[in-house]
Parts: C-alpha cells; structure tokens; sequence
C-alpha cells in the first residue's frame, strides 16, 4: 500500500512509488497504489510551511497516511493493519 502525498516534486514521489513496485513484485506481494493526492496534503498542511522536521507537519502526515490506510484496509475487508 503506497500512499505518500508528502513527497515532492512528483518526479520524486514517482520514482520512490516504481522501486516500491519493484521490490513488491520481486518479493511476490500486491502493490496497491493509493494515488498521489498532494493537493489535500498541501491543505493540510497550510501554516505549518516553517515547522522543523519532527514537528505537528509531520503529525499531520502520519495521520492523513493512517486515516487512508484504515479506509483502504476497512472497504477491503481487513481486520488488522
């Protein structure tokens, strides 16, 4: 499950995603790819432009991340993640 709207520019994000890809299919996995949804991370993120590393931006990712990996694992039918 790959969901990573914090990575910029795209063609970082893209490049990650294909390694992620790569490694899923060589260790035999699914790959699911959760889209790239920057937009709703750069709302998220307004304000916090300037916190350091570490800070309530980072919060702010974690969350957004979890709250799509609990949606993706609850429509598909998972009881853990």
């Amino acid at each position: 499950f790959f969901y990573n709207p914090n990575i910029h520019p795209r063609k970082e994000y893209e490049i990650r995603k294909d390694e992620n890809k790569r490694y899923a299919e060589k260790l035999g996995i699914p790959f699911v790819d959760a889209d790239y949804d920057a937009d709703e991370w750069y709302k998220r993120a307004e304000g916090m432009e300037y916190d350091p590393e570490r800070g309530r931006r980072c919060s702010m990712c974690f969350d957004m991340r979890f709250e799509r990996t609990a949606e993706y694992a609850a429509k598909h039918g998972f009881t853990h993640f």
